[in-house]
């Protein structure tokens, strides 16, 4: 059976996206790192609405963490697999640059393009020898394309994203998979 994971979905943009692809009958697997709860409340949504899903935490950042959980469930899924996948997980940590802490700055960057790079790479290795395709949506930001003032760090990271979307496309197109970003705005 094909499943859909969706980062970040505990609230906001990857909750809404969660249930809507729920609504459409594929099985959703809810990625959270810190909100059990309001992760908990929207497998609860979802099942509520003839649905299914199920949580999976684990870090975007964190290469060993997304590598752990992913391998988790597919022993625990052996015959099912991931074909669709929504990069949502993203932080915001606003400042003028020349204020910005070095931290601030890594974390950005490690949870949006990082956490992009580790999840897709892993997911890429059943997508593309299957042939029947997959769909991989990339969760960017107008901040990506025009930029924003206080949002240096963001803004890289989702021009980045963009960037990094057209040429996987391009990369993965001949095995069925297709590879699109959305940047919405407030």
């Amino acid at each position: 059976m094909k499943y859909a994971l969706v980062t970040g979905a505990s609230r906001g943009i990857g909750q809404a996206i969660a249930k809507k692809l729920a609504a459409t009958g594929i099985p959703v697997v809810v990625n959270y790192l810190n909100n059990v709860n309001a992760a908990q409340t929207v497998v609860q949504e979802i099942t509520a609405a003839g649905g299914t899903a199920e949580l999976l935490p684990f870090d975007a950042s964190n290469p060993q963490e997304i590598e752990t959980a992913i391998d988790k469930w597919e022993q625990a899924h052996p015959d099912d697999y991931i074909s669709v996948l929504v990069n949502n997980a993203g932080i915001r940590r606003d400042n003028v640059m020349f204020m910005m802490p070095d931290e601030d700055w890594h974390k950005v960057l490690d949870t949006t393009l990082n956490g992009f790079f580790y999840i897709t790479r892993r997911l890429l290795k059943h997508m593309m020898p299957r042939r029947r395709g997959g769909r991989i949506v990339n969760i960017a930001s107008l901040s990506g394309v025009k930029g924003m003032p206080g949002q240096t760090n963001y803004s890289a990271a989702k021009a980045a994203l963009i960037g990094a979307t057209k040429a996987l496309a391009q990369e993965v197109a001949a095995r069925q998979v297709t590879v699109n970003a959305i940047a919405p705005g407030f």
